[in-house]
């Protein structure tokens, strides 16, 4: 896919904008229709009639294959607390969102938006007649609130979120009409649309409901707060308030309007199964005019753990889904059950690049450690040593292919000596790398010796939930041993591995990522450069950039401080030719300093579907950022009676 795309004043081409607007004049004139149970509550007076109830001017979806029909629903699965698989589903709704090939970023409940020359002013125009799930407006009025009374309140809010900063200060949302606001960001902010498209953008009109949100909030409702509070056994309205808002307490709250498809019925709390049914007022329609979804209701059953999942998958008793039942170690029993499970397969594309990254920490509190990971003929020596094609067989079935942490093939920053170096299996080549790494000593057991005269032995750890990883590093292990390096695989829980990175008390790690398309990379560059904490082959360094004030940061090397500077040009940059061209500055230096060690490209995952469910895509991105399924338009699934 190539993501090349001006995202300046042309979120949405002229061509595509006379394509909606020529699709909703359409179902205009041949009038709106609507489910059969809503029809029957608006012909009983409980409701107000369909086009009362829709916008001046719809969004009109065209469904991939065909216009729906109206029934049914839609059973999914997820497991643990805090999973974002209903913000994936349901709850897929924001201003701007990806289309469904994640190659650019086009309006969705806004009908319009307008960026200025720097990227500093993003002017949104709103579909007049807009209404939240419970038949209240939705104005410019509920997102001038969301601004001064959620974000900018620091009581709610201590930090806003950097992607709602530029210059040091927060957005500031000013109500131009009705219809129509701007977002004033006190510096260029370029990655703004991109990231009101991910998970971040339904933050915003989770918060933004002022009608609803106003009893919980102390200035708005001072007399009141305090019962509430009791009665919700909250500790204070900050808690309370938040709770309603954040994720995933929104999900717990049945109160809470929404714009998306589905409005919540049975809540995310300590229950077996969610529950959401068709949002009367939904803002969208099919090109016959058809108010969406064509879905009554989705329920997402709330597992142990994800085998529990998967024998729900080959039981028949999931209809569309890829999260928890894609992974490669998964596979073969999915596709061995289709018939009894009564499901096709489409494919969820990983929209990383890599399925087993190996990074080694060049901040490291060890002084040893942290000269040998330093030591870019090491890592150079390590690659070499890795035998990539029986990891490919053994580990991933044959689908995968050797290749390094670095954007995939066909997408615009796609480098092919980055993704291919270093990637012959050679013991020689790595004795030689690793010798000219000062690595020349040995103990009794052929081990080598570091500077310090004890033996290199480092852990990589790789999460307990990913067996494959684990597997694919006991495989890493024997081919390091027989070169002289030992390193000892060490499954840990995320909580405890994300800990460890964040005290900068991690060796190394061993995880999915390298950037992959180009929207991922420009969004989540934590495998380019020290990005974050997460960037766990430099962590301290990766500290620096968010806070260099944390007490365990530390000042980047000179090469890494300009890949800092490239990326502050992306974040400013106003069109994604600029942005894209010093991400590939930026990546230049990646590739020259060869940070992380990849191994194989990540195979396609496969997802289900019923076999009598229609208008699913047969290739869907994979990957929190994209939000799948969300942008694939699962309002228009439907299911063929």
């Amino acid at each position: 896919m190539q993501h090349v795309r001006t995202l300046r004043r042309q979120v949405v081409s002229t061509v595509a904008a006379a394509v909606l607007i020529g699709s909703c004049w359409a179902g205009a004139a041949l009038g709106f229709q609507e489910a059969p149970e809503l029809k029957a509550l608006a012909d009983s007076g409980k409701l107000p009639p369909v086009d009362q109830r829709l916008p001046k001017d719809p969004l009109v979806l065209t469904p991939l294959e065909s216009v729906g029909t109206y029934g049914g629903t839609w059973r999914t699965a997820t497991f643990g607390g805090g999973d974002s698989e209903i913000e994936r589903s349901i709850g897929y709704t924001r201003l701007v969102r990806w289309n469904p090939e994640w190659t650019e970023v086009i309006p969705d409940i806004a009908k319009s938006v307008e960026v200025n020359d720097n990227a500093t002013e993003y002017t949104f125009t709103l579909r007049q007649g807009t209404r939240w799930s419970d038949g209240e407006p939705f104005t410019a009025d509920d997102l001038v609130w969301w601004n001064e009374n959620v974000l900018r309140n620091t009581k709610i809010t201590p930090a806003a979120p950097d992607w709602l900063t530029a210059g040091g200060e927060t957005v500031k949302v000013e109500k131009l009409a009705d219809d129509k606001v701007v977002f004033k960001f006190a510096a260029p902010n370029g990655l703004f649309l991109m990231n009101m498209a991910t998970v971040r953008g339904s933050d915003i009109l989770a918060a933004a409901p002022a009608h609803y949100l106003k009893q919980f909030h102390k200035d708005f409702n001072p007399d009141g707060i305090d019962a509430l509070v009791k009665a919700a056994g909250a500790t204070d309205w900050v808690q309370l308030f938040n709770n309603k808002t954040g994720f995933p307490g929104r999900w717990r709250d049945l109160g809470r309007p929404t714009l998306d498809a589905w409005v919540l019925t049975a809540p995310y709390n300590g229950t077996t199964q969610v529950v959401a049914e068709r949002n009367p007022y939904y803002a969208k329609v099919d090109t016959a005019g058809n108010q969406l979804p064509y879905f009554d209701r989705i329920t997402i059953d709330v597992m142990q753990d994800t085998q529990a999942i998967i024998l729900k998958a080959i039981s028949g008793e999931i209809d569309m889904q890829n999260r928890f039942i894609e992974t490669t170690d998964a596979r073969t029993v999915i596709v061995q059950n289709q018939q009894k499970g009564g499901y096709g397969l489409f494919v969820a594309r990983p929209a990383w690049s890599n399925a087993l990254l190996i990074t080694l920490n060049q901040t490291h509190k060890n002084p040893a450690l942290r000269a040998v990971f330093s030591n870019k003929d090491f890592r150079i020596g390590l690659s070499y040593a890795i035998n990539r094609e029986e990891l490919n067989q053994l580990i991933y079935a044959g689908q995968a292919k050797p290749y390094q942490a670095a954007p995939r093939e066909g997408t615009a920053l796609y480098d092919e000596k980055m993704a291919t170096q270093y990637l012959e299996y050679n013991v020689d080549l790595a004795n030689q790398y690793l010798d000219k790494a000062g690595l020349t000593k040995h103990d009794a057991e052929g081990y080598r010796l570091g500077q310090d005269g004890k033996r290199i032995t480092f852990a990589i750890d790789a999460l307990t939930g990913s067996p494959i990883q684990v597997d694919a590093l006991e495989m890493i292990q024997r081919y390091w041993r027989a070169v002289g390096i030992d390193m000892q695989p060490r499954p840990a829980e995320r909580s405890l591995i994300f800990s460890r990175l964040q005290n900068n008390e991690n060796d190394g790690l061993g995880w999915v990522g390298g950037g992959g398309y180009d929207f991922l990379g420009l969004l989540d560059p934590k495998w380019y450069f020290p990005h974050e904490y997460e960037s766990s082959f430099a962590t301290a360094w990766g500290l620096y950039y968010q806070n260099p004030k944390d007490p365990n940061a530390e000042e980047p090397s000179p090469a890494a401080k300009k890949q800092m500077d490239l990326y502050r040009q992306v974040q400013e940059a106003p069109t994604l030719e600029k942005q894209l061209a010093a991400m590939k500055e930026l990546l230049a230096i990646t590739r020259d300093e060869f940070y992380v060690i990849g191994t194989n490209l990540e195979p396609d995952r496969v997802g289900i579907v019923k076999t009598n469910m229609h208008n699913v895509p047969k290739v869907i991105p994979s990957t929190s950022f994209y939000m799948t399924p969300g942008p694939a338009k699962p309002e228009t699934f439907y299911y063929q009676q």
